[in-house]
């Protein structure tokens, strides 16, 4: 055999090894990386309001005005608004995969500095209502609904307060 045939031999034997060892086995952050992908929420495109998630006769009560139209929040697809006359406006976001860490973020009182909040039942696995604005933020599994009425926090048993309580209900019913 000359050098040229043994050199040839040569490099393809180690070009096979190489390719051989580069292939690794699936490790446990593969196997985690692969669930977390498959168990990620699937987030539907449009906001609340653009897949009639709510209508505006749901929303109707809400704002002493009648309802006037909707609009997507830019910047934000998974949020709109029901618009009243003057500046009244009703604020609904739907964002899969972030009920957990918001409600967590209440009712472990990481939110106290910014907006205090107490428990509200009744409405999805776990929701809050707040004490300072009109706002109700509410999860079912992983799915977070928060809506925002205008004005400012009501009572506990209000009747407004229940109706953004039932509006996430039956959002979370929908999805």
């Amino acid at each position: 055999m000359t050098k040229a045939k043994l050199k040839a031999i040569a490099l393809a034997s180690t070009l096979g090894v190489l390719c051989a060892c580069s292939k690794s086995a699936p490790n446990a952050a593969d196997a985690t990386a692969a669930q977390a992908a498959a168990t990620k929420p699937v987030v539907q495109p449009g906001s609340a309001c653009d897949r009639k998630l709510v209508t505006a006769q749901a929303v109707a009560g809400i704002l002493a005005a009648p309802i006037t139209g909707t609009k997507n929040i830019p910047g934000d697809p998974q949020s709109c608004e029901f618009l009243a006359a003057g500046f009244s406006s009703v604020t609904i976001s739907v964002r899969p995969g972030h009920g957990k860490a918001a409600v967590g973020a209440y009712t472990s009182g990481k939110m106290n500095d910014y907006e205090k909040s107490e428990p509200l039942a009744g409405v999805g696995d776990e929701a809050v209502r707040s004490l300072e604005l009109n706002r109700v933020v509410a999860r079912k599994g992983d799915l977070l609904c928060e809506i925002t009425g205008p004005g400012m926090a009501k009572a506990a048993g209000d009747p407004v307060t229940l109706k953004l309580g039932a509006l996430c209900n039956s959002i979370f019913a929908a999805e």
